[in-house]
């Protein structure tokens, strides 16, 4: 049996004969085959034409020849093994994709993928022989073959996410690699993306914690504290504000109004919970069978929240022609993470209003996101600003999108000014998704903060699930269960799918409604 490839490798595959040498020979062999006969010329021609690459190659084989020699008592050598694989390793990483030359007499134009190979594969074996610059190295490289990875290949994926966690929780992993044995440095990765995918990842002794049992050395303390799970002070006081706390209350004929302090009190000064990260794999099961043609895109969106300490989706803005399901899209993933979800209709709004308005007006209120936070009774919510390109752009009362820039500012947000109650407010944890027609018009520096993602088009294999998930919709709406609102027969199914092949879901919607109301009909005539 050959040596694995590259691909095999990041999916958990042992190296070669369970030697780094070995594997490093295998590739050695099959991109210069005529290593052990060919003379100099030929083999730089077989090296992309390179005669620094050939200078690489060919001390990369002299270092495996070396390693091979080693017998177990000579752990020493296997460190000058080490150190010569890398030191050709910062070589490549210097010179691969490097279009030209300064200094003409310096080969740095590597004209094929050959030399990206070798320094993937050196990367990989430095990154297995616990080498900490190659390991941080590791998570680009793992990165690049998650995002190429076939439908089978969620390991890729897996092994991409454990990669990024072991670049900022390095304590997550097992100490020194055993002395003349592989590590297993990418199946180790691949667990634990899998762990935090599916939310078993072990979390670390928040700081808090460490800190209340060396203040107190209660247990009971520490012990609360955790089973109530992650949480945010918002907002800290209001007793800065004009007024009581407690509104009306003890005056002649009971409340005659409330106060911005008496509004806000009861929040001010409570930690509120974070959403723990569900069953990642759960949530992308049930949102792809809602949605089946998009399912790149909720990797994607799922793939960076595995491993953190509670569900936070990055900005991102769906672009999709009308009635692509990008709303609708946009609010499940929020509801299957948990999340409290605010959808901000923007079209028409010709202010910046979300950020809140001064308590000098009679309409002051706070921000849209505050509001969120107290109606969830948490700190992290959803806001889905819907059809954000279709926002006003007059300045007269400041611009919306002006608005949201601060607000998706992770930093400006911990400390955010809210102008209804006149102090930092903590909106770190509130997640935005936007969606829009048209990237057209839009503010360069709003689309810097968001990644975007192209929404496809429903097509008709999506049609059994829309439809059931619009039934359940309906029967929300009209406060009926499955009994009385069953899901659609395959007859029905069919007829709709005769005027229905794919395209806008609103059109779907309707002819939905339409046989569902059409049953009743049919049991009037």
């Amino acid at each position: 049996m050959g040596a694995p490839s590259l691909r095999a490798l990041l999916r958990g595959t042992p190296i070669h004969r369970g030697s780094h040498a070995r594997q490093l020979q295998a590739e050695i062999l099959s991109t210069v085959p005529g290593i052990f006969s060919a003379g100099r010329a030929e083999l730089i021609r077989q090296c992309a034409d390179s005669p620094l690459f050939h200078e690489l190659v060919v001390s990369l084989w002299k270092s495996a020849i070396a390693a091979l020699s080693i017998r177990p008592d000579e752990a020493a050598k296997e460190g000058r093994f080490i150190t010569a694989i890398y030191e050709a390793w910062l070589v490549l990483r210097r010179t691969v994709g490097v279009q030209s030359a300064i200094d003409a007499d310096l080969d740095l134009s590597f004209h094929d993928r050959q030399e990206q190979e070798m320094l993937d594969l050196v990367t990989l074996l430095l990154a297995d022989l616990g080498e900490g610059v190659a390991r941080m190295a590791y998570v680009d490289l793992a990165w690049r073959h998650a995002r190429e990875r076939e439908p089978d290949q969620d390991d890729l994926l897996y092994g991409a996410i454990g990669a990024s966690l072991y670049a900022g929780e390095s304590w997550r992993f097992e100490g020194k690699r055993p002395t003349g044995m592989p590590s297993g440095f990418a199946l180790q990765c691949i667990e634990l993306g899998r762990q935090a995918f599916t939310g078993t990842l072990p979390q670390p002794e928040p700081a808090w914690a460490k800190e209340a049992k060396a203040a107190s050395g209660l247990r009971a303390i520490e012990a609360a504290r955790i089973d109530a799970g992650p949480s945010l002070l918002v907002l800290a006081s209001v007793d800065h504000l004009p007024g009581s706390a407690t509104g009306g209350e003890g005056r002649p004929g009971g409340s005659v109004g409330t106060t911005a302090r008496a509004e806000w009190a009861p929040m001010a000064g409570k930690r509120l919970p974070l959403v723990v990260v569900p069953d990642l794999a759960r949530v992308k099961r049930r949102l792809v069978r809602e949605f089946p043609d998009c399912e790149r895109i909720i990797d994607a969106v799922l793939a960076p929240i595995a491993g953190r300490q509670f569900a936070y989706l990055s900005p991102f803005l769906l672009v999709g022609a009308p009635g692509s399901g990008k709303s609708r899209l946009a609010r499940r993933i929020g509801e299957e993470l948990g999340l409290a979800v605010t959808v901000y209709a923007c079209s028409g709004v010709s202010d910046s209003s979300i950020i809140g308005t001064s308590r000098m007006w009679s309409t002051g209120r706070a921000s849209v996101p505050l509001q969120a936070i107290r109606r969830a009774g948490a700190a992290s919510v959803l806001i889905v600003l819907d059809e954000i390109a279709r926002a006003g752009t007059r300045t007269d009362n400041g611009k919306l999108t002006d608005g949201v820039l601060g607000l998706t500012e992770r930093e400006t947000a911990r400390a955010y000014q809210d102008p209804y109650l006149e102090c930092p407010v903590d909106l770190s944890a509130v997640s935005y998704v936007a969606t829009a027609n048209t990237v057209d018009g839009l503010d360069p520096a709003l689309l810097s903060r968001f990644r975007v993602f192209e929404m496809p088009m429903p097509t008709a294999r999506s049609l059994p699930v829309l439809a059931r998930a619009i039934v359940a919709e309906l029967r929300v709406e009209r406060g009926l269960d499955a009994v009385w609102l069953p899901d659609l027969t395959p007859d029905e199914l069919e007829m709709i799918g005769s005027h229905w092949s794919g395209g806008s879901v609103r059109v779907l919607q309707q002819l939905v409604e339409v046989a569902v109301d059409g049953r009743d009909l049919g049991q009037a005539n």
